[in-house]
């Protein structure tokens, strides 16, 4: 019988040890402190590697620390991961995050739109090659 449990304390690992294989996150620090973090995952649509998700904390915002997290993320990905196509989807009105992707060297692939419980998302998937 399936059951669903909300993940707490006591079943995060083994939630993590399920899902590892397929997706993985890792926190961003600066100066020995956890400012944002960033999850990734391999997508068979695509097919390739994507950002799936990037967050500085808005305490932390504007100070650069995102454009140096993703430049290293992107040094990791291609040093230790051997990718070298780099996918992320940035929500249309947030014009922020895609001009520094663009400045980063991302590119707009497409413009995408679906819904999901009701609500209806607009995105720009973006691409870069390391």
């Amino acid at each position: 019988m399936i059951t669903f449990r909300e993940i707490d304390k006591s079943n995060y690992m083994e939630c993590i040890s399920v899902s590892y294989t397929h997706l993985r996150a890792h926190e961003t620090y600066s100066d020995g402190v956890m400012v944002g973090f960033v999850l990734f995952d391999y997508d068979p649509e695509l097919p390739g590697w994507c950002m799936s998700r990037f967050m500085i904390g808005a305490q932390y915002q504007g100070r650069g620390l995102g454009k140096e997290a993703v430049l290293r993320f992107l040094d990791f990905m291609r040093e230790h991961m051997g990718v070298r196509e780099l996918y992320l989807h940035v929500e249309l009105e947030n014009t922020a995050a895609y001009e520094m992707y663009q400045k980063l060297g991302f590119r707009a692939v497409r413009e995408i739109q679906y819904t999901f419980d009701g609500a209806v998302y607009r995105k720009r998937r973006m691409k870069i090659c390391l």
